[in-house]
């Protein structure tokens, strides 16, 4: 009799582990994957025109001209140089966004310079875990209907906290958000242009775009923002090609 017992047993057990990789599930694990791309950061126009384009792709008209400080035009001229912001999709063509809310074709101009910048993607690969786990827990959870019961109670109490944590967390992150700031306006009579290490431009060197050129920025003009920056405590304003305006001289007009 004693025997026969531990034959049975020594079946149900051998029947166990053969079943067990059979069991297997699978799940799916991300891993991240870094990457380097480079990116334009400035363009030299090779064509003897091209037009200045909206957003949208929309070129700009002599009604509606590109205006930059006192500089007026709908096209750009060969071989003038621009620094890039970013680069965009417009209806399946590329172009090159120039700041002060105009783009230039990719296909009108040449990348002169470009920068190396990290790009990250997931993929997924597949983990094996076996079902026993699962049974084990489904014979745990039948054994005990009062620690079940117990576990509900801890599970609705923590779920209730994470709730409460999860929506503070939330409260906090709508109260923190700042605003960018997208336009700006000149308030002063004139104020200089400067370089991105705090020093004025000259005479001698003066900021051009475009055949225009000068040192300062003048009263009610309007320029687009890049981005703002802090330059040896003080804060400023990029509006593209390598000019930068002073805080304190400018009003903010827009932001997002």
């Amino acid at each position: 009799m004693k025997f026969t017992k531990k034959i049975a047993f020594a079946s149900a057990s051998l029947a166990l582990i053969l079943a067990t990789p059979a069991a297997l599930l699978t799940q799916n694990v991300a891993f991240a994957k870094t990457t380097t791309v480079k990116q334009a950061t400035k363009v030299k126009v090779t064509k003897k025109t091209t037009p200045f384009y909206h957003k949208d792709g929309s070129k700009f008209t002599k009604k509606k001209p590109y205006v930059y400080g006192g500089w007026k035009s709908t096209v750009a001229y060969k071989n003038t140089s621009y620094n890039v912001v970013k680069t965009v999709t417009i209806k399946g063509a590329k172009y090159y966004y120039i700041g002060n809310d105009a783009y230039l074709k990719a296909s009108d101009v040449k990348v002169t310079a470009t920068k190396t910048v990290k790009s990250s993607s997931t993929s997924s690969a597949k983990k094996a875990s076996t079902s026993s786990s699962k049974t084990t827990s489904k014979k745990t959870s039948s054994t005990s209907s009062s620690s079940k019961s117990s576990s509900k109670k801890t599970s609705s109490t923590s779920s209730s906290t994470s709730s409460s944590s999860s929506s503070k967390k939330t409260s906090s992150k709508k109260t923190s958000s700042k605003k960018t700031v997208t336009q700006i306006q000149v308030t002063k009579k004139t104020t200089p242009f400067y370089h991105k290490d705090g020093s004025k431009f000259t005479k001698k060197s003066p900021y051009f775009y475009q055949g225009w050129k000068s040192t300062v920025a003048y009263k009610g003009t309007k320029y687009k923002v890049s981005k703002t920056i802090t330059i040896k405590g003080s804060k400023y304003y990029y509006i593209g090609n390598s000019a930068y305006l002073k805080a304190s001289a400018v009003k903010v007009i827009a932001s997002k």
